[in-house]
Formats: C-alpha cells, structure tokens, sequence
C-alpha cells in the first residue's frame, strides 16, 4: 500500500478538523478565545491518525522588556518566527513560517510565544474557521503626526506626571523632535529636551496635579496616596469618625493617640541646627 505524502495527509486531517470553537474566557479582557491547548487537543489526534509528525525550527527570536499598565510593571516581551516543518508518512514535508509575539511579568513569555505562533501554524496551515471579525468590516483612520508644539503642550500641562512626561521625551525623541526649539511660560526659548527635564524636576513624585499644581487625590489609589505619604480612604474617614465622637466626647481624645491614625509616617522631629534649646 503507498504510503501518503504530505500533502495527502493534510487533506485528510482537513477533512476530519473542521473548526475549533472559542471556548476559552480571558478573565481581564472580559473575551472569549481560542487557546491552543484547545487547537492542539482537536488537531493532534488527527495528525496522529495519519501519521503526520510536526517539527518547529525557529528562525529568529528576540526578548526584551516593556512596562505596562498605570503601575508601569515590568513584563518580559518575547518574538519569535518559527517554520512549523509537517512530515508525511512518506518522508516528504511541507513548511509553514509563523510569527509569534506574547508577554508574561514571569520568565514564561518565550514558551507563550512559540504557543501562539504554533496555534497560528495549525490554524492557518489546516483553514480551520476562526470566527474572527473580517479585517475589511473595520476601518481606523491614522492619527496625524505630533508636531513639536503638541509635545510642548504636553509637557506644560499642570496634571502631568513623570510618567507622563517620559512617555512624552520618548515620543519626541522618536519624532526626531528632542533638540528643537520651544519657549517656556515665561517666553524664555530653550531646546524641548531641556524643557521636558526642568518640568521633570518640578513634578519629582509623578503624581497628577491640578492646575494650581497640587496634587489630584481623587486620580489616585489608595495604595499610590499610602505611598507618597497622603491619607487613604480609609484613613479619611476613620479620621473624620474621630473628630466627630471626640467633639461628642471630648474625654475619648485622651484616650487615643491619633498621630500614628492621622499620619502613618509620623516621627520624631529632629533637633534643630545648633543643638537644643
């Protein structure tokens, strides 16, 4: 009996694979999807079945690391391409190169990067229906190029952070925009480098401010606020509950030592210059 070549043999797992449901739920994303335990549990048997074996050759692959998200955390970001090589019980093969891209704050981002270009191998190399939005059913219009005067606002604008502000020297310097010359409020001109890193040391903390330059409370967490030494939530209302039982009751107040409730970074003031007096 002649054995099938490899192209034979695809086409009988084709025949036997004809889709793979979503049944997978991204829990942050709130969507469904489909992983590749889900593809590779309904393509596998198959490729078995005819004696199709499959061998990954990467070709290329990078690593870095990216900061993601409002606590800028630190995820590694792994690339990869690799030639997805199917043989047929006969000995001959047939390619498919794949591109592979995923994050992970551990030391998994390779290992989900080469899932994700091995899902899109079956996927792509078997026609199995994805379900996916029809890319032509969604249009995006590019947003027009920053000019050096948008980042100049950016970087004069009261509520921004550090963050925001080296979001904005990495965008600028992208743009080739860095050296170009812009004038502060006071009409003095200066590079827009130099005026990124002047507004980079009046906003130290990287805490959003309102206009008049005080810090925006109500943009922040109760774990930020613990942080740069302001009170939570919590600690507001448990201070106000205070005020309002002692004013009741004016003798609780000797009963509790409010300083350590009222500012968690209470210390001991420090002698003055020139010892005591």
């Amino acid at each position: 009996m002649t054995e099938l070549n490899i192209y034979q043999a695809l086409a009988q797992v084709m025949k036997k694979v004809r889709s793979v449901a979503k049944r997978d739920q991204n829990s942050h994303g709130n969507y469904v999807f489909r992983g590749v335990d889900a593809v590779v549990n309904a393509v596998g048997p198959k490729l078995r079945d005819v004696g199709v074996i499959v061998v990954p050759i990467v070709e290329d692959s990078s690593y870095d690391t990216v900061e993601v998200g409002r606590n800028r955390t630190q995820m590694g970001h792994a690339q990869v391409t690799v030639t997805y090589r199917f043989y047929g019980p006969d000995g001959t093969h047939l390619d498919c190169r794949v591109p592979g891209e995923a994050m992970d704050s551990g030391d998994k981002a390779m290992s989900k990067a080469m899932s994700v270009a091995f899902r899109t191998a079956l996927i792509q190399a078997l026609c199995l229906p994805t379900d996916d939005p029809d890319p032509d059913g969604i249009t995006y219009e590019r947003s027009a190029a920053k000019t050096v005067e948008d980042f100049r606002q950016e970087a004069l604008n009261g509520n921004a952070t550090k963050a925001d502000l080296e979001r904005t020297y990495r965008e600028a310097n992208r743009a080739g925009l860095l050296a170009q010359l812009v004038t502060d409020p006071a009409g003095n001109e200066m590079r827009l480098v130099d005026l990124l890193i002047e507004r980079g040391k009046q906003v130290p903390d990287g805490l959003p401010r309102t206009k008049a330059g005080k810090v925006a409370r109500s943009k922040l967490t109760d774990e930020e606020k613990a942080d740069a030494g302001l009170m939570t939530g919590p600690e507001i209302r448990a201070h106000n509950k205070l005020e309002r039982e002692t004013i009741a009751n004016p003798k609780k107040a000797d009963r509790i030592d409010s300083s350590e409730l009222f500012d968690q970074f209470a210390t001991v003031p420090p002698s003055p210059v020139g010892g005591e007096s």
